[in-house]
């Protein structure tokens, strides 16, 4: 379905943006450049974004492709499995980043640039858009181990998931010398998709089973003690 010439123009101030944003950092962008290149008048960032603010932070929202919430709580009720939940998220983590091929670089650096230079837009985007999705990473990874989300095995098993996802990022053009025939094409997206689960999955169930192994030593050892103050009162 074709996008209204509204959409369209939203669409090009975004892009326009992402790319000035990511050249020049928020504080040195100037609202006229944007609108320069999206070919667009300083009075559309006012109707569609209310100021420079808020279409930055349209745009770092646009670079994160993140699942909208109800996405999200709908995947944590549908799935079987939360081995299959967590496949599930994975995928579209990794589609949603990468799969279109038609996005500019900007969606990387301009990131790279809020990092390093946090803005007041930080908050509300990971208000916004990230926490709902470590949220989900959180409960689902949770109930792999058997954990409360906000158990700190369950937040940093999460983190690492994230991580191996987002690195095909960040470490792109790192990648593309070490692995020169690298390209993020679908059948690939496909490939790290199923690597990452696999890989993420396996740790998981280790971790598991070694919490398992621990708390049930533990409780031998409490058993072990009990038993012997008991045979030393008796003894008394």
């Amino acid at each position: 379905m074709s996008q209204s010439p509204e959409d369209l123009t939203r669409t090009r101030l975004i892009e326009a943006a992402g790319e000035v944003f990511a050249e020049h950092g928020f504080q040195a962008a100037t609202i006229r450049e944007i609108c320069t290149r999206a070919g667009a008048n300083v009075a559309a960032v006012n109707y569609h974004f209310r100021d420079k603010m808020g279409l930055y932070v349209a745009v770092l929202e646009n670079s994160l492709c993140a699942a909208p919430p109800a996405d999200l709580r709908a995947l944590l009720e549908k799935s079987a499995t939360p081995e299959e939940a967590l496949r599930q998220m994975i995928h579209r983590m990794l589609q949603r980043m990468y799969g279109k091929r038609e996005r500019g670089g900007w969606h990387v650096r301009i990131m790279a640039h809020e990092l390093a230079q946090p803005t007041a837009a930080l908050d509300r985007v990971v208000a916004e858009v990230i926490e709902p999705s470590y949220a989900a990473m959180r409960e689902i990874i949770g109930r792999i181990l058997a954990l409360p989300p906000d158990d700190d095995t369950t937040r940093l098993c999460a983190l690492s998931v994230v991580s191996q996802v987002v690195h095909y990022a960040h470490a792109q053009p790192v990648i593309v010398r070490v692995w020169p025939q690298f390209e993020l094409t679908q059948e690939r997206l496909e490939q790290i998709a199923a690597h990452i689960t696999t890989f993420s999955l396996c740790s998981l169930r280790a971790i598991s089973e070694q919490s398992m192994s621990e708390q049930s030593m533990s409780e031998q050892s409490m058993a072990g003690q009990s038993t012997a103050e008991q045979k030393k009162a008796t003894t008394e």
